[in-house]
């Protein structure tokens, strides 16, 4: 049979290659010689053992061979985004380095390597900032690596210039690698470090004057900063010590640690004093919300609270009370409520100062059960909030589920009066 398919030119061929996935594409370039150096006019690389092999149990030296074989038939002018999942140690550096001289011959704008499933015996990949172009040769604005090695050197800082974001995740940083990106990367807006074994003391201080993100996964550390177009701080471990200084423009702190515990007033105090300007405040609270002092500074700008409580068998969910009388112009409250401990059906009811919310519109309950007064702080944001236009209440106790959502609905009904907020009860 004739094959008048391969007669035809490289440019329709490789249209042709353009509506496949890449596993199929590769399939067929295996096919002939003719089609063997066609690629598929792509903008986007993403390899993993899926999108080549369309299963999960192929070799590394299967894997390496597909990666060299499509890159080596990629046609240009350029390529927006080259990304590598698989297990990869230094043993593959050699083939890893050519694909980030490919990236760079192809102007790629982001490298992500995802090298987490890696053999345990194996070293870890470093990455070659030697290999990149210098200064404003490089097209590279987006570097994301997991499980690999960075070690920095002053003397290839100007590699990294162009970086806009910069994400590690597994990547070990001490101090002297966390200088050399402050001063190098002046142009970044976020930095995220995810399990990095960062040093006791991080510093941000003025270099990274575009940054806009900062994200932090680690325990046992303080974080001193000073960003001044710093919009967005998260920080997910066991903080020591944060504290922040002339970040004028952060608005959305997320201080995500189950470990705050017994700790919640100086954390609280820190952030509202350092920061008035704040407006998203997400935490999370390991047993309840201690009292804040009335001298405590207040959330003068605060809208949304997002709180998670992991409470503990004698937990009082009234203690969020708390949190709303320091935050006086808040409008929405998201509380999700974990199940530590089985908690008490029956606690004693204490007394808490009463305010009217004039400010809070809505109140999202999650992980509702009639356990920890969470009936009685239900009913008191519904009675002392003046502008609630909705509440939304989520049931999670499986066993009396349908009971117990009929009468949250059938007792929060009744003590609605004449409020118009709309209850939800899921």
């Amino acid at each position: 049979m004739e094959d008048r398919i391969s007669e035809l030119s490289d440019d329709i061929l490789s249209f042709i290659l353009s509506f496949l996935t890449m596993q199929d594409a590769v399939k067929t370039r295996l096919l002939s010689h003719r089609w063997r150096y066609l690629s598929p006019p792509l903008s986007h690389l993403q390899f993993d053992v899926f999108t080549l092999f369309g299963t999960h149990g192929e070799s590394s030296s299967k894997f390496v061979t597909a990666v060299d074989q499509v890159l080596l038939a990629c046609r240009g002018p350029k390529i927006g985004t080259l990304k590598v999942r698989f297990g990869l140690g230094d043993g593959h550096a050699f083939h890893v380095d050519r694909w980030v001289s490919f990236s760079s011959a192809m102007q790629v704008e982001k490298i992500a390597f995802d090298f987490s499933c890696s053999p345990k015996s194996c070293g870890s990949y470093n990455f070659p900032c030697h290999i990149l172009p210098a200064d404003k040769a490089s097209h590279l604005k987006h570097l994301c690596l997991v499980s690999c090695t960075l070690r920095l050197s002053p003397k290839f800082t100007s590699q990294l210039n162009p970086l806009r974001t910069l994400d590690l995740d597994g990547v070990p940083l001490d101090q002297s690698g966390l200088d050399i990106i402050t001063s190098a990367c002046p142009k970044l807006t976020l930095l995220r470090m995810i399990g990095c074994g960062l040093p006791k003391i991080v510093c941000i201080h003025g270099q990274l004057l575009c940054l806009k993100t900062l994200i932090i996964h680690d325990s046992l550390i303080s974080v001193e900063l000073k960003s001044i177009n710093l919009e967005i701080f998260e920080f997910f471990g066991h903080p020591r010590k944060l504290t922040f200084v002339d970040v004028p423009h952060l608005k959305k702190a997320l201080v995500r640690s189950l470990f705050i515990y017994r700790r919640t007033s100086p954390i609280c105090n820190a952030l509202a004093k350092d920061l008035p300007q704040l407006q998203f405040l997400s935490l999370i609270v390991k047993d309840e919300v201690l009292p804040l002092p009335a001298t405590s500074p207040k959330f003068i700008s605060l809208k949304q609270l997002d709180l998670s409580i992991w409470p503990f068998i004698d937990s009082d969910l009234l203690t969020v009370i708390y949190l709303l009388n320091a935050s006086p112009l808040l409008e929405i409250l998201q509380l999700k409520i974990g199940h530590q401990g089985e908690g008490r059906s029956n606690g004693e009811r204490r007394e808490y100062s009463r305010h009217t919310h004039s400010h809070l519109k809505e109140v999202k309950m999650e992980g509702f059960r009639d356990k920890w007064n969470a009936m009685e702080l239900a009913i008191y944001l519904l009675k002392n909030t003046i502008a609630l236009e909705r509440m939304v209440v989520v049931v999670s106790d499986s066993t009396m589920q349908m009971d117990l959502r009929q009468r949250v609905d059938n007792l929060l009904q009744k003590e609605k009066g004449n409020s118009t907020a709309e209850l939800i009860i899921l």
